[in-house]
């Protein structure tokens, strides 16, 4: 039987999630960030964690055997964009779900700081971003990126992630940038951080800079900035692909796992994603 939970109840459950922080990071840490102030619920059904996001996505944890057919419907009801947790969380869903879904199995990697090699010297390209500005010129660089595009392809959608980054950007959320005579060519910033992990996003080098060592260089500085400067504990993100797998593992950053995401196409087409 599927039930929300209050706080202290959720609060039980956080020793097993921390038993493999890395995939479990985004349960963990919303759970940590956010806590009864922000729009979310947590669902318990035998087994299994679901964090309902600001209405909108569902993340997932799971202990033990859960009754899919009563979670397939479950989600059916509430009609999220997406749903993502470690594999594990999410197989038993697959093909139970109403309707048309997106499935994808991604690789993890994670580091911590005794793990942690730099494999180059600092560039002074390297800096901050901080400011409003700053995050604009990072959005439009996105949107030239096939890859990146998705949710920057107008300048209303540029400015308001902008300003979210510029509101989110506190301790120890982090950001940083290569530039070439003032122009921003690459980037990278933290998610979902706390003193505990966060994840490592958005590294991209602009096509036309590529195969430089740049993507190397704002790797290198964001993972030292959150571990060395921020003293997070555990870093992970997900890799690209078989280079980015390479320059990551240089690093020291270690494959932990497969982590799964979910997407609702029905709603992806209608343009609600």
């Amino acid at each position: 039987m599927i039930k929300e939970l209050t706080y202290p109840e959720i609060e039980k459950f956080i020793p097993l999630l921390e038993e493999d922080p890395s995939l479990n990071l985004f349960f963990l840490n919303d759970f940590k960030l956010y806590k009864i102030e922000k729009d979310y619920k947590v669902f318990h059904t035998e087994g299994l964690l679901m964090m309902w996001f600001k209405k909108t996505c569902f993340v997932f944890f799971s202990y033990g055997e859960y009754d899919s057919d009563e979670v397939a419907a479950f989600i059916h009801e509430k009609n999220p964009l997406s749903i993502n947790g470690p594999k594990k969380a999410l197989f038993p869903l697959e093909g139970k779900l109403k309707g048309e879904w997106e499935t994808t199995y991604t690789p993890m990697m994670a580091i911590t700081k005794e793990s942690f090699i730099k494999t180059v010297k600092r560039s002074d390209n390297l800096s901050f971003l901080l400011t409003f500005e700053d995050f604009l010129e990072t959005a439009e660089l996105y949107s030239k990126d096939k890859g990146f595009s998705n949710g920057f392809e107008t300048e209303e959608k540029r400015e308001s992630w902008a300003y979210g980054m510029e509101e989110e950007m506190e301790y120890p959320y982090a950001a940083c940038g290569y530039r070439v005579k003032h122009k921003l060519i690459g980037t990278a910033y933290l998610s979902a951080a706390t003193k505990e992990s966060a994840m490592v996003v958005g590294v991209l080098v602009d096509e036309e800079w590529r195969g430089g060592g740049i993507g190397t260089q704002l790797a290198q500085e964001i993972t030292d900035i959150a571990l060395n400067d921020h003293q997070i504990k555990r870093l992970c993100l997900f890799p690209s692909g078989d280079k980015a797998k390479h320059i990551y593992s240089k690093l020291g950053y270690k494959e932990v796992g497969d982590y799964a995401l979910f997407n609702n196409l029905a709603l992806k087409s209608n343009g609600d994603i």
